[in-house]
């Protein structure tokens, strides 16, 4: 699921690691590929925090998703628990071992896997086409290597922004010294309510 959506923020990746087996193989616990993917409908609904009304909206329709992520693979696969699902006790270390060396997982496991992603992009498209456009706007000011550096991680993430320039520009330098506290600091980067003054020590 990492690799599916492309995110590059490693974190997410070693948070989910130990969703094998259940949970670390305690196979009480959910499927891990349904743990993952709940994870990743909080990832797909986040919103910055400032912006509270529209934060408790999404982690509304977050739980929503996720619920509807259960039920589907329940009624898809008759059950929600990895014992449920594999019908193995990983308890004993010699059976979670012939299970890795049976291969039996790449038809059972990633079947999973493949149903979660899948529900997953469902909920992306459907999020995307009633989601309005985040509003990105990029401070900055000539010469500015810190700037460059802003713009080139945009750019490099797929970001659609506005740049605007306080050179020579009273409006933007003056809502550059509100958003800084007087501070003048550029870059600034604005999505939606979350603001980031600097950038890499800027």
């Amino acid at each position: 699921m990492w690799e599916a959506f492309g995110i590059e923020n490693e974190d997410i990746l070693w948070s989910c690691i130990a969703f094998n087996g259940g949970i670390a193989g305690h196979q009480t616990a959910p499927c891990g590929a349904v743990s993952a993917a709940t994870v990743c409908t909080g990832l797909l609904h986040r919103w910055p925090l400032a912006d509270k009304k529209r934060a408790n909206q999404e982690r509304l329709e977050a739980r929503q998703d996720a619920s509807q992520l259960v039920r589907s693979f329940l009624e898809k696969f008759g059950n929600i628990t990895c014992s449920g699902l594999v019908n193995l006790d990983f308890s004993q270390p010699a059976v979670y071992r012939q299970f890795q060396e049976s291969g039996i997982w790449k038809d059972k496991c990633n079947k999973y896997v493949e149903f979660v992603i899948e529900k997953l992009y469902e909920f992306h498209d459907k999020r995307s086409a009633r989601r309005p456009p985040l509003k990105v706007l990029l401070y900055t000011k000539p010469g500015c290597p810190f700037c460059a550096q802003a713009r080139l991680d945009l750019e490099e993430r797929g970001v659609s922004y506005e740049e605007i320039t306080i050179d020579g520009n009273p409006e933007a330098l003056k809502e550059v010294m509100k958003l800084s506290n007087g501070e003048g600091i550029v870059p600034i980067l604005v999505m939606g309510e979350d603001v980031k003054v600097g950038f890499g020590g800027g």
